[in-house]
């Protein structure tokens, strides 16, 4: 049943031959899944610091909660312990700030959100000491082998949290551009005489900003000795490998001889991964999954017949997931209570049991067997919601639902009473999964969910453009297709009207969440909103931007912003990028980090990625041309300013193993990108507020010529090769021509009052929709956002090649009254 005005029974009690049944309205239960209209749309997330940093835990909510809690859990404890000084609440988001003085502050943090006594907890985040050990190396080590050979030089890396960022040297000067394996590991391929010499390599902590030298040398003689050397290992192949799924790993295997002998790869049971690829480094396997776990050999062999092998096993490491959540149940207080959940994850996860956010330990009335809670003896204060946590090395994940208790029955003058305590879940109304409501006209209409963005932020860019930047609540209702950012100048008034709405010409793919509005004017106001389409073609706005002052750039502002240092690039594979840098002002005030790319061979304009947070170090760039070399450039912002830019690397990317979609790989601070756009139908709606039969006939004959044509041209567009244009998709660094656009209201007079009432959540009016055929191609280039922001890599198209006529005046549209 999915109704927001569904009831549920809740016990039934047959008395002297009457049948008492107990109801209340509750939260709809849809077989195990809960639907409170309450989840996290964000967790806090783990963090790395240094002592005597101010670190910031934030969690969100898709409902506002009555009041939040924090706890904390020191490390190798298992108590959660309450903190009770003052957090930083309002509505859907918490924030705590922890003041990391002391190695004790370390540990797990986590957010819980009370709805009355009903507490949800979010998963927990790892607050951990940042620092980098000095090298242990003891004894210099020696390599001596015969030209043509491929020689590892492997650096001694101590321990760092973060890993740390490794150089290698010869004689003492910096190798530019030394081939790392797996981020510890030189190759030199085929050796010649010239690259003998002493090898040291260094470890940067960037957020400690410590430095450290390894105390040894790797002394490497180069000889041309023309005698038969049987094969052997230069450094003897690691024998087990760790990796997360969706990453990529190089399994090592150096061996060497002469004449020089060639490797081969086998896997015991399987062929190998058709996503693996042999190189001089060893064998690479892009996006593992659990299905490549196993014993790969690799085999150094001469045409005589000599080899030499070595085994490596390959393990896939799995974050936990609960798989089964606990049922929603109704106990009797006084009786007995069990319930389990099902989990996965490797290593094994340990499981936690909550309810009402309190973490539950065994006892003689309660007893915690891993995935099932035994309760002897149900009391009133287990009412609410019951979460089942699993959690190993590599993360946490829960599952909830909702717990009830029938109160013991109390005889009353001859009869019995009983009252079901429901626990104290937020009454909120929803309209997610069902309900009915009726629109302008009176008409009723279908249970349709459409879940509107966020309240959007704006911050500058220059003096004529900012980043306006949302996100989406968690949406259970109708799918997202694209998104429009409208923007609307205050204090302008035509007619004693206030200026229209106008509306950015591109149309935003759904997993976008940031876009470059341009062409505005400095020393001017404005408000900012976002319109979202769904599949159904209708839309939904944001609440309005808060009032967004453009600044004139007097150049004081951007002078206090610290340059980024861009310390690495490394090619994740044929699509993507990982970059890596360094804040080298910890103390100035930055919102976060604008990356800039593009390929080299184009002198075309760079897309753009915005990176939330002044403590991100790290952002996967994807959607990349296999084997292209890209440069990249990084800026710190603040909501005033922005940076110079830092220095440029360039990085080529790999080559493509096999044809098939791109998919995008999770870097550990980006967030999951929602769904790709699914292609829009071309439809044609038109409305007449006047008019009659005759009218309506042929807007209708008109309308179905256009569709035919609409659906004629897409297909033929769709057979050639996409190429930037302004309104798309982004796909493989370039955008697919989309034929949606918003057009303007006949009554854009009328919406004056906007500023004085903000519409609410769920009220906002419709706008008017059209579909036509753009008979004109918009050809140049774009600049695009890729976000990291909680919910995953963001490609932001910004139009810089409209026509004139476009460019100058933006499609205005307004609220229909």
């Amino acid at each position: 049943m999915h109704s927001s005005e569904c009831v549920k029974m809740t016990s039934i009690f047959p008395l002297c031959g009457i049948v008492i049944l107990l109801y209340g309205p509750i939260a709809c239960v849809c077989g195990d899944r809960p639907d409170f209209g309450m989840s996290f749309t964000r967790h806090p997330q783990p963090l790395a610091a240094p002592l005597n940093d101010d670190v910031n835990f934030e969690c969100s909510l898709s409902l506002a909660a009555e009041r939040f809690a924090w706890h904390h859990r020191p490390l190798n404890s298992k108590k959660w312990i309450p903190l009770f000084h003052p957090t930083n609440s309002s509505g859907k988001t918490s924030r705590h700030v922890v003041n990391f003085d002391n190695k004790s502050k370390a540990g797990d943090y986590r957010c819980i959100a009370f709805f009355g006594t009903s507490g949800l907890a979010s998963d927990p985040a790892k607050l951990t000491l940042a620092t980098l050990d000095e090298f242990s190396d003891k004894n210099d080590v020696f390599i001596e082998v015969t030209e043509s050979n491929t020689v590892p030089i492997t650096c001694p890396v101590p321990y760092s949290e973060p890993e740390a960022i490794v150089q290698f040297y010869k004689n003492g000067v910096l190798i530019e551009d030394a081939n790392l394996v797996n981020s510890k590991t030189m190759v030199i391929k085929s050796v010649r005489l010239a690259d003998s010499g002493l090898y040291h390599c260094s470890a940067n902590n960037y957020i400690t900003q410590q430095f450290f030298t390894s105390n040894h040398k790797t002394i490497l003689s180069v000889h041309a000795n023309a005698t038969f050397q049987m094969p052997y290992f230069i450094k003897h192949p690691q024998s087990q490998y760790t990796v997360l799924p969706g990453r990529n790993i190089t399994l090592e295997c150096f061996g060497a001889g002469y004449p020089v002998p060639h490797i081969s790869w086998t896997r015991v049971g399987s062929p190998l991964p058709p996503k693996s690829e042999k190189s001089f480094t060893g064998l690479t396997i892009v996006h593992v999954q659990p299905s490549d776990r196993g014993e790969y050999d690799c085999i150094w062999s001469t045409n005589e017949g000599w080899q030499i092998k070595s085994a490596i096993i390959l393990n896939v490491a799995e974050p936990p997931r609960v798989t089964r959540q606990p049922k929603a149940s109704t106990f009797s207080e006084g009786g007995e209570l069990e319930l389990s959940c099902s989990v996965t994850g490797d290593p094994e996860p340990s499981i936690e049991w909550l309810i009402n956010g309190k973490s539950l330990v065994s006892n003689k009335n309660q007893e915690v067997r891993g995935p099932t809670l035994l309760i002897s003896e149900v009391e009133k204060k287990h009412a609410g919601i019951v979460q089942c946590v699993a959690n190993n090395a590599y993360g946490s994940h829960s599952g909830y639902n909702l717990l009830q208790v029938n109160p013991k029955q109390h005889v009353l003058g001859g009869t019995t009473e009983s009252r079901p305590d429901y626990g104290t879940v937020s009454r909120h109304k929803h309209t997610r999964g069902g309900g009915r409501r009726r629109n302008k006209e009176g008409k009723k209409k279908g249970a349709v969910v459409l879940v509107p963005p966020n309240q959007p932020n704006v911050t500058r860019l220059s003096d004529v453009s900012v980043m306006v930047r949302w996100s989406v609540p968690e949406n259970n209702g109708l799918p997202i297709q694209f998104f429009k950012v409208q923007y609307r100048e205050l204090g302008q008034k035509m007619n004693g009207k206030q200026a229209k709405w106008m509306t950015a010409n591109s149309e935003i793919p759904n997993h976008v969440r940031s876009f470059e509005v341009t062409d505005l004017q400095p020393d001017h106001t404005y408000r900012f909103r976002i319109a979202a389409v769904y599949s159904n073609n209708d839309n939904k706005l944001s609440p309005n931007s808060v009032r967004f002052h453009l600044n004139r750039d007097t150049g004081i502002e951007s002078n206090k912003m610290p340059i980024p240092l861009l310390t690495n690039t490394e090619a994740l594979g044929p699509h993507e990028v990982l970059l890596m840098w360094q804040n080298p002002d910890r103390t100035a005030k930055i919102d976060g980090f604008y990356i800039y790319h593009r390929a080299s061979t184009t002198a075309g304009e760079y897309l753009k990625t915005t990176v939330e947070g002044k403590d991100a170090y790290n952002m996967t760039i994807s959607h990349l041309q296999s084997e292209t070399v890209y440069e990249f450039k990084i800026q710190s912002f603040s909501v005033d300013a922005a940076s110079e830019f830092s220095q440029i690397l360039r990085q080529k990317t790999g080559k493509s193993i096999e044809e098939h979609p791109v998919q995008q790989v999770i870097a550990e601070n980006k967030v999951r990108p929602s769904e790709s756009n699914k292609n829009v139908s071309i439809q044609v709606i038109i409305g007449g507020v006047f008019g009659g039969a005759i009218v309506l006939v042929a807007l209708a004959f008109v309308a179905g010529c256009l569709y035919k044509r609409a659906k004629y041209k897409q297909n033929q567009e769709s057979q050639s090769e996409g190429k930037p244009i302004t309104n798309g998709r982004v796909m493989n660094g370039g955008v697919t021509d989309s034929k949606i656009n918003i057009t303007s209201n006949p009554l854009a007079g009328l919406d004056a009052s906007e500023d004085i009432i903000q519409p609410k959540s769920g009220q906002q009016s419709s706008m008017e929709m059209t579909s036509f055929l753009n008979g004109q191609n918009n050809n140049g280039s774009n600049n695009g956002h890729n976000n990291g922001d909680a919910a995953g890599s963001d490609v932001n198209v910004t139009s810089h090649s409209e026509p004139p006529s476009l460019r100058q005046g933006p499609l205005p549209i307004e609220q229909r009254l």
